[in-house]
């Protein structure tokens, strides 16, 4: 299930110090995702696994100085036994709490993870419109159950935006608004060109859409936060 683990970081987990676990594997394919080598299976099966007894030590042994524990991917929600089984050994065994970053492809999965109340925060995804899912290889009608089991959750919630010009114009936005009624946080997220799994390297916005949406979202939605990471 884990690929990939970054002992530190200062900007994945909002308000902590936190390290990162990164699982394989992923139903989505977004033209500008860069963690090629956790989706593409000719990529992943090629890296070592690493065994969840090895995180689980090196977690306590850094706990003190870190304050959580984001898990992230490809779509850690593909691993639904596994994942529950490593999240309780995080919170129990090590006693840290637990972010978890998810495209919201496998709603009965979020819901089970909400009920058992085992994670203390949550990063799911909104790719474009509803009718445009099937260009990133997902159903939009999964996602919007995810998210309406999220949404009670208020300030626990964080929904991200990554403003990648072929997905996501004033168009998508405007279409992705009624979904959004609900959430208290959302993250506005710049796209960069990084090597993708699409190869092509689209211009990325301005900054002033950015702050048009900023702006946008803040006068159509009710009781936000609007998270900057532009």
């Amino acid at each position: 299930m884990i690929k990939g683990f970054r002992g530190t970081s200062l900007v994945d987990y909002p308000g902590k110090i936190s390290s990162v676990v990164f699982t394989y594997g992923c139903n989505f394919r977004c033209p500008y995702c860069y963690n090629i080598d956790l989706v593409l299976p000719e990529r992943y099966s090629k890296l070592e696994d690493i065994p969840e007894d090895v995180v689980i030590e090196e977690l306590k042994r850094r706990k003190g100085f870190i304050k959580g524990v984001v898990i992230t991917g490809g779509e850690p929600t593909l691993w639904e036994r596994k994942l529950v089984y490593f999240i309780e050994r995080v919170v129990y065994e090590v006693g840290l709490p637990v972010k978890l970053d998810t495209n919201g492809s496998l709603p009965d999965v979020v819901k089970s993870l909400v009920e058992m109340d085992i994670i203390d925060y949550w990063a799911i995804d909104f790719k474009t419109a509803p009718e445009r899912y099937k260009e990133v290889k997902g159903d939009f009608s999964k996602v919007e159950k995810s998210f309406e089991y999220l949404k009670p959750l208020g300030f626990r919630v964080e929904v991200r935006i990554t403003c990648y010009p072929p997905l996501v114009g004033k168009d998508e936005i405007k279409k992705m608004i009624p979904y959004l009624e609900g959430f208290k946080r959302i993250a506005i997220q710049k796209y960069e060109p990084y090597d993708s799994i699409s190869g092509e390297k689209v211009e990325p916005y301005t900054k002033e859409f950015y702050l048009w949406l900023k702006e946008f979202l803040l006068e159509n939605l009710r009781d936000l936060e609007v998270i900057e990471r532009f």
